[in-house]
């Protein structure tokens, strides 16, 4: 093979070999979102009524809901667990 057409050979796999590997990072994140959304879809708000409170709060006002998972392991923990399953580590903990 000359070397001019063996270049593009390796810069159209190259290319190849990138849109594959991103395509299947990003279908395992939206498949892992999806799993993990509530079962009605929607996000519990809070029924707060402007006329409740008494006095305006002052400056910027951000409150934050955190809900946890019994069981939870975050997708990068899994990714290390199952890299660690194909080079000799421990592996997953069961």
């Amino acid at each position: 093979m000359r070397p001019e057409k063996a270049l593009s050979w390796y810069r159209r796999m190259s290319m190849l070999y990138g849109l594959g590997a991103w395509t299947l990072l990003g279908s395992l994140f939206l498949y892992n979102q999806r799993k993990n959304k509530p079962p009605g879809g929607e996000v519990e708000q809070k029924d707060v009524s402007t006329n409740e409170l008494s006095e305006p709060p002052k400056g910027f006002y951000v409150e934050t809901v955190v809900t946890y998972r019994d069981n939870f392991v975050p997708i990068t923990a899994r990714i290390v667990n199952y890299l660690k399953s194909w080079t000799g580590g421990p592996g997953p903990k069961s």
